[in-house]
């Protein structure tokens, strides 16, 4: 019952948090905007690992080997996510990151053993990227940036879902708190790397709309969120846990056309539901 109950608050934060993002690039620049987020996640996590006296590693062979899905699942992908927003709606990046079980199915033939593709499931890989191209097509009609824009949502989804692949062929009895910790701080890290050398500090204002977000995502959207979901992924298959990215985008669509009136394009609709329809058979047992 508990991992049901962790698995609903996950869809319900996760599927808020591209508004937020979006809410929060009104002021500021993409790069710094994920960037803070990180930064203040890693501290918080830091400091909860401190009271509850977690160990981390002392060598730095093993601070390598945890750290490094921090890459893909956090300064790649969030780095990708923030810069394709300024160019697509909440709503519709969150569409294009349902591409995550693909990818996670993908991988996890490749890199688990006990998780293979079903002829059904390769079926939905078929369709759901068939809803891909739908999308990028439809962006080619908007404008080069919104294209843009789509394929960096699905290169973060590609990227996420390795990170996710990787922890649970490498990394699955490494305690999760100083897992966290340390994948967060080296994304962190990376990214405000990338913020200074790309984008000007000042260009982030300080704003009732910047703050929130940054707030927000950093404590829901990053710790508590992603400690949820590092203890979902010791407890279920990591294709199981990709199915909340169906309920997700549905949640960010709900929220982005009441809040900001965010409406698809009938190719987009249509892309839309090959994607869900293709996660479905990906995830079907």
């Amino acid at each position: 019952m508990a991992a049901y109950l962790i698995y609903i608050m996950l869809c319900l934060i996760w599927g808020s948090t591209w508004l937020a993002i979006k809410i929060g690039l009104e002021d500021s620049p993409p790069l710094w905007s994920a960037g803070l987020r990180f930064v203040i996640a890693a501290i918080i996590l830091f400091i909860i690992n401190s009271i509850k006296r977690v160990p981390y590693p002392r060598d730095w062979k093993t601070i390598r080997t945890v750290a490094f899905p921090g890459i893909f699942m956090y300064s790649l992908s969030y780095m990708l996510v923030y810069w394709g927003e300024t160019h697509i709606g909440s709503a519709m990046m969150a569409v294009l990151y349902t591409t995550f079980p693909f990818f996670v199915a993908a991988f996890a033939a490749i890199m688990l053993k006990d998780e293979r593709l079903s002829p059904l499931a390769w079926g939905g890989l078929v369709i759901g990227f068939g809803g891909v191209i739908v999308i990028f097509f439809d962006s080619l009609n908007i404008s080069q940036l919104a294209f843009g824009g789509t394929v960096a949502g699905v290169a973060s989804s590609a990227s996420s879902a390795f990170a996710t692949v990787y922890i649970r062929a490498k990394l699955r009895e490494t305690p999760i708190r100083m897992m966290a910790s340390l994948q967060i701080t080296l994304g962190a890290i990376l990214i405000i790397i990338f913020a200074a050398l790309l984008e000007p500090p000042t260009a982030f204002r300080v704003t009732t709309k910047s703050v929130s977000a940054l707030l927000y995502l950093s404590v829901f959207g990053t710790v508590i969120a992603f400690l949820a979901y590092y203890w979902l992924l010791r407890r279920m298959h990591a294709v199981t846990v990709s199915l909340m990215t169906f309920f997700i985008p549905v949640i960010a669509i709900a929220l982005g056309y009441a809040v900001r009136a965010e409406t698809f394009s009938y190719l987009a609709v249509v892309g839309t539901v090959l994607i869900l329809a293709g996660v479905v058979l990906v995830v079907k047992k």
